[in-house]
């Protein structure tokens, strides 16, 4: 083929693809957030043209525009490994998916390798009528799906440059072989352990609903800490990052349950006020506010604004006189 007229074909729909990428990238992470799916990264390449013209050299592809399925590829990096199948299923709800394949299914039982969920997709046609998607409707994409430890194992398997076991000097397969089933089973470790803590909670939560009070006698961790928070404050809404630092502290201060429920109790007949106060807040918050006023020097005052010590020092002088 024609190398030249190749390219300016493709630096003629370049823009094009780099247009498809931005887009896809925003509206992935819009559906994982929609759906409360943790990931670490969303991500995506243009192929260059050097790469492309490799590729339909080496595959004899007669009409290489349409049967390039990756112009743009894109990566969700997850944190788990049933999350994949939630994006899968993600893709099919929102795109046109017309190849799904899960690498890790071709991979016999003695065999390490490449393990990750890839789909190509097109966008559906009514999105492009929008004027985002305007022209967009018959290039394809690649979605390669893949956990932390997939995506780790792909970077450096790709470094390394093997391909297959065949290419591996016999003294390193098992080495890789080994590596390999470590990394698939930490996946797995990773995935009960989210099972479990998920399952710890839920029963921590209805033992407090049963019981109607919180137990003191009940450990002292994060997931506890957060059933305490939605316990007082169900109204509110959560905040993992304020929730961990502010349990730090309260580790740091060595202080237990019946320290905790005391001040919640203390600061109950103040809630409603600070909240309207505040036009809303997080349950970490309301609480990070109870022990400033009902326990000094928990948390300094020094790492509040003018107008949080302001209030600190009203809901202070109130909680004293109600005491």
């Amino acid at each position: 083929m024609d190398k030249l007229k190749l390219k300016e074909q493709y630096n003629s729909s370049y823009s094009s693809f780099l247009r498809l990428k931005d887009n896809l990238e925003d509206a992935i992470k819009v559906y994982l957030d929609d759906l409360n799916v943790p990931y670490l990264a969303v991500y995506g390449r243009v192929k260059s043209f050097e790469s492309f013209y490799e590729k339909i050299s080496t595959k004899n592809y007669t009409d290489p525009f349409a049967q390039t399925e990756d112009f743009v590829g894109l990566r969700v990096v997850l944190y788990f490994p049933n999350d994949t199948h939630e994006v899968e299923k993600l893709l099919k709800a929102n795109f046109l998916v017309e190849q799904s394949e899960n690498k890790s299914e071709n991979l016999e039982i003695n065999e390490f390798g490449y393990r990750s969920h890839h789909c190509i997709i097109k966008v559906a046609k009514n999105w492009c009528e929008t004027p985002n998607y305007r022209g967009l409707e018959d290039i394809k994409s690649e979605v390669q799906i893949r956990t932390v430890l997939m995506h780790a194992w792909a970077e450096i398997e790709h470094k390394l440059q093997y391909k297959s076991k065949e290419q591996v000097p016999l003294e390193l397969q098992r080495k890789l072989f080994l590596l390999s089933a470590k990394l698939e089973e930490a996946d797995e470790q990773f995935e009960d352990i989210k099972n479990k803590s998920l399952e710890y909670q839920n029963n921590i939560s209805e033992k407090v609903r049963a019981e109607g009070v919180f137990d003191t006698s009940i450990e002292l961790n994060l997931d506890t800490f957060r059933q305490f928070l939605i316990f007082y404050y169900p109204k509110c809404s959560p905040h993992e990052v304020m929730e961990k630092d502010l349990f730090d502290v309260i580790q740091s201060k060595k202080l237990d349950y019946s320290i905790l429920i005391d001040i919640a109790g203390k600061f109950k007949p103040f809630e409603n006020d600070l909240l309207e106060e505040l036009n809303g807040s997080t349950r970490v918050n309301i609480f990070s506010y109870a022990i400033s006023a009902v326990r000094t020097g928990v948390i300094p005052d020094s790492r509040a604004d003018h107008s949080r010590k302001i209030k600190i020092l009203k809901y202070r002088k109130l909680v004293k006189g109600n005491v």
